[in-house]
């Protein structure tokens, strides 16, 4: 699933920038789940969007901006419903 390799992409990295993660070893597979279950359980709900006509105006404008910040959301590895 794209959503948990962002995830996992995303632990690794933080993990990576952790000083004292040699210690940690030890729970690194816990706690890479609980970042996991975090990501999954992450949902944004957003409007729906609305009728526009097939030229420009404030619904369209609203539609594409709408579709922008699903695909920036997605992006970062968290669902969006609506």
């Amino acid at each position: 699933m794209q959503h948990t390799d962002k995830a996992l992409s995303d632990f690794n990295a933080w993990w990576d920038r952790q000083p004292f993660r040699d210690q940690f070893e030890d729970v690194k597979e816990q706690m890479r789940s609980v970042w996991l279950a975090s990501r999954e359980e992450l949902v944004i709900e957003l409007p729906q969007p609305m009728k526009s006509p097939p030229y420009a105006s404030y619904e369209g404008g609203w539609n594409d901006m709408r579709g922008e910040a699903i695909d920036a959301i997605e992006a970062a590895g968290v669902t969006v419903r609506g």
